[in-house]
């Protein structure tokens, strides 16, 4: 008889098995991140390079109840959890967070709630006349961004949209991608830095890379 216990991660909740994404893998091997047979494992999440169009086409969640998220392909698993990377040559030890824009902001959070994530109530910000809201659950070791208008904005789209990568070290990361990236600057999490990949770098996904913790006098 099937048991609960026969997959001791459920218990963690649905996390991010994979990203697939319709990049050149060669542009990212640029950044410093090592790929094996179309795929980069960072932190417990794969990155896999697959036909479809630019950027983040389809994801596969992991311990997930079966949700629809828009027009965007979901497909799910419970293989259990891997262990986590090894750091790349750019710094990068895992995924901090992954952006969701959505049409509407409950639109989203529905989704996520079917698929087992608790979401806490949006907080506006921005400017008062555009009216957004974002929330970011945890699924395992990384945030989901979630980011959508208080009412249905249909010229919006369902869209994963871009990533935050941990790094070990902010200054050797962005030393190590040269013009590759742009100004380290202060991140909104507090006490951290980040920087974010120019265009130059013909990614088709908004990323961005966040040092961590630091004592400033």
């Amino acid at each position: 008889m099937a048991s609960k216990f026969m997959n001791p991660t459920r218990d963690i909740g649905p996390t991010i098995a994979e990203l697939h994404v319709g990049d050149d893998p060669s542009a990212w091997e640029r950044l410093g991140f090592c790929i094996n047979e179309n795929r980069s494992l960072i932190g417990r999440t794969e990155v896999v390079f697959s036909d479809g169009p630019k950027g983040i086409h389809s994801w596969v969640l992991r311990n997930s109840m079966p949700s629809q998220f828009g027009p965007i392909p979901t497909t799910f698993t419970e293989n259990p959890v891997p262990n986590p990377s090894i750091a790349h040559p750019n710094g990068s030890i895992g995924f901090h967070h992954v952006v969701l824009m959505v049409p509407a902001f409950d639109l989203g959070k529905t989704a996520l709630s079917n698929a087992g994530v608790h979401v806490e109530q949006g907080r506006p910000f921005g400017s008062t006349e555009k009216a957004m809201l974002r929330s970011a659950p945890k699924m395992g070791d990384i945030e989901l961004e979630l980011i959508g208008p208080e009412s249905e904005d249909r010229s919006r789209h369902w869209q994963l949209w871009g990533l935050v990568i941990a790094v070990d070290d902010i200054d050797e990361t962005a030393d190590f991608l040269g013009d590759l990236i742009g100004q380290v600057k202060p991140a909104v999490q507090p006490s951290r830095r980040i920087a974010t990949v120019k265009k130059e770098a013909e990614l088709g996904v908004a990323v961005a890379f966040l040092g961590p913790r630091e004592c400033f006098e």
